[in-house]
């Protein structure tokens, strides 16, 4: 069947309209697949027409089906749809999700106290959880709020990963986030499937770093946009400042150009192979700024986030990926320190621990 045929997609949507509208989840459950499949077919402007639609649906199908929806909303943004008419509905169906959640786990464990709390991927579990939330809350609809909250809080999350992914404007301007951020990382113990989020809400963008490099007495000012994890900080940094000591960076380092690539923006095609470390990652206190973190973790000294370039102790290496494969990064090396600017940090900065 030839699914690009004008009008394919719009035709599709108009069946899911129908069925949300007639509140038929039968029909609902028919129609969004058959979206999906028109989509994959379908031109970027007919995804840009097509999103919008969907958008207006999910204040409809209220949060457990909304989440459910929007994660086929998100998909058609990494199908090539202009993402901005989903940020605030997304950003808002998420934030209640996570503030039921919490209140769900609350409530669980006041009256299962430390039993486990059910899996919010199995449907089996729900009709359990209304009635240990009956008994934790008087107000029945806090109480359904909690179990709609708990149950959806992971779908909401698929599609704000996709949009947190787009760029640094999306996400500096993403609602909610230190409420997101507070919520998500008291529930993060409890909900794995949230890592990924919450890391996304972590990024920085247009972060300066001041990086030493405590063998030659040299640093730098670098800025940072869409890095993930101190994984992809060491490659980038690794790749900005090899070179010829006669130029001021560092001699002696090897570093492929397609670890380079893939911790910038190479296509998820080309990923594959091993990273080999260059440094030890020291902070300005002295303690090891250790690759599964992120540079947000990176303390403050004097008011700037500083990265000390040391000698690895051991040979460090990891898979040649970059952990959210639609978000690109940068590293610019903006200036390089005079030789008193980089004397006076070095002395500073704590011996390594």
């Amino acid at each position: 069947m030839f699914f690009n045929r004008r009008g394919k997609l719009a035709d599709r949507i108009a069946h899911v309209e129908a069925a949300v509208r007639e509140h038929d989840a039968d029909a609902m459950t028919r129609a969004v697949p058959r979206v999906w499949q028109a989509a994959q077919q379908a031109s970027v402007a007919e995804l840009d027409a097509a999103l919008p639609r969907c958008v207006a649906l999910l204040p409809q199908l209220g949060l457990g089906a909304g989440g459910q929806f929007s994660v086929l909303c998100g998909a058609l943004v990494e199908l090539g749809a202009r993402p901005d008419a989903l940020v605030a509905p997304v950003a808002d169906g998420l934030a209640a999700a996570l503030t039921g959640a919490l209140r769900f786990r609350d409530g669980w464990q006041r009256v299962r106290g430390d039993d486990e709390l059910p899996d919010p991927d199995d449907p089996a579990t729900v009709e359990g959880s209304i009635g240990v939330l009956s008994g934790a809350y008087d107000d029945e609809r806090t109480a359904t709020d909690a179990v709609q909250g708990w149950y959806a809080a992971g779908t909401w999350a698929m599609p704000a990963i996709t949009l947190l992914q787009q760029s640094p404007a999306i996400r500096a301007a993403f609602p909610h986030r230190e409420r997101l951020l507070d919520a998500g990382t008291a529930l993060a113990g409890e909900r794995p499937d949230l890592e990924c989020v919450l890391g996304l809400l972590r990024v920085l963008d247009g972060e300066r770093l001041l990086v030493l490099h405590r063998a030659s007495g040299r640093g730098w000012r670098v800025t940072i946009d869409g890095v993930a994890d101190n994984f992809q900080l060491h490659t980038l940094l690794a790749g900005a400042l090899a070179g010829p000591a006669e130029r001021g960076l560092i001699a002696g380092l090897t570093v492929e150009p397609s670890w380079v690539a893939v911790a910038t923006d190479a296509p998820e095609e080309r990923f594959g192979g091993t990273v080999v470390g260059s440094f030890n990652l020291v902070d300005g206190h002295g303690k090891w700024i250790w690759n599964e973190g992120a540079p947000a973790d990176i303390p403050l000294l004097d008011d700037a986030r500083v990265v000390v370039l040391d000698p690895p102790p051991y040979q460090r290496s990891w898979n040649n990926i970059r952990r959210f494969p639609l978000m690109t990064a940068s590293l610019t090396v903006d200036a390089a320190l005079t030789e008193d600017e980089a004397t006076d940090w070095l002395a500073r900065v704590a011996d390594p621990a």
